[in-house]
């Protein structure tokens, strides 16, 4: 490697960029290169004192205006003016909503190569090229691919990469002046996203529902259910996208978590929707569909039908004090 490696990283998710640096920290290490993060905007002494920590060696601010609200054209604006100017091999970017949108627009503005849902990256002593391990299938498979001299776009997903804690370093940091065109599209309204409590992603008990419940007002048993088990509801894609009865769902495109126990009810065991769960540490199922495909999943299954069992299930949990630990 003619060059030093340099591997940018760049996320919009403030709690995702320590999993990104962690990583591009373990692969820079190992090839005697440097990390940097790209951020629009400013950056407190605190977060690059955190960042720092987290394996960045450079923090670039992108100066401009239009960062006040996301807006796709601005911030893949900036992140292919970044990469013109600081040439870096590898480019690591969050595989969130925005990611997804912002990524593969820069990999073809800058013909670039671009892979998703890359669960592994390392660079070839040999060739000098970029080898990346990714997700294909809905998560059944992975394919390798091995790209050629030029920049590589890398998307990854929360909790693949852990979060690590580097020695402690001195962070340079850098101003980028970039011309941004103005945004095509006009913002018309912004609205916040609605409550959702306490994050899904650090509960230790989750119970997950899909399609076997039936109405909107069947959720209060459940809902008593998480209750007695300090836990958390959460929800399969169809209760959240179509029936709108939450703001989010556990799958390939939403939330990934890792409880000590997670309790689906009428799930039936989709693919894309067991990789939001499949890191759990002990999986429980009821279903009265003996052959759904979450039973291959599960660590305990129980056939029945949801609403007769969870009665039995509460009135067994108080009657023998059984409370989570």
């Amino acid at each position: 490697m003619t060059n030093p490696l340099e591997i940018l990283v760049f996320s919009e998710d403030i709690a995702f960029r320590q999993e990104l640096l962690g990583k591009a920290r373990q692969v820079a290490d190992r090839h005697g290169g440097y990390v940097t993060l790209l951020l629009p905007g400013v950056a407190s002494p605190d977060d690059a004192t955190a960042y720092a920590a987290a394996g960045a060696d450079r923090l670039c601010l992108v100066e401009g205006a239009g960062f006040d609200h996301y807006q796709t054209d601005t911030y893949t604006g900036a992140l292919a003016g970044a990469i013109k100017q600081l040439m870096p091999k590898i480019v690591l970017v969050g595989a969130t909503k925005r990611g997804f949108e912002i990524a593969p627009a820069v990999a073809e503005r800058l013909q670039a190569g671009y892979a998703s849902w890359v669960l592994d990256f390392e660079i070839e002593p040999e060739s000098d090229r970029v080898c990346a391990t990714c997700m294909i299938y809905s998560g059944i498979g992975t394919a390798t691919y091995r790209f050629g001299q030029s920049t590589t776009l890398l998307t990854a997903a929360p909790g693949v990469f852990n979060a690590v804690t580097s020695q402690s370093r001195d962070l340079q940091v850098e101003t980028l002046r970039l011309e941004l065109p103005a945004p095509v599209a006009t913002v018309v309204e912004y609205k916040p996203k609605a409550e959702v409590g306490a994050r899904l992603e650090d509960a230790s008990y989750v119970i997950d529902v899909g399609q076997g419940v039936k109405q909107p007002d069947d959720l209060a048993l459940v809902e008593s259910l998480a209750g007695k088990l300090g836990g958390q509801l959460a929800c399969t894609r169809p209760l959240a996208s179509d029936r709108d009865w939450f703001p989010e769902w556990l799958g390939l495109s939403g939330k990934k978590i890792r409880p000590r126990l997670c309790l689906t009810l009428g799930v039936s065991g989709a693919i894309q929707h067991v990789i939001g769960i499949r890191d759990s540490k002990v999986i429980a199922t009821v279903n009265n569909d003996e052959n759904a495909g979450i039973f291959t999943q599960a660590d305990y299954g129980v056939v029945a039908d949801l609403y007769e069992f969870l009665p039995v299930l509460m009135e067994r949990m108080a009657s023998r004090g059984i409370t989570p630990v």
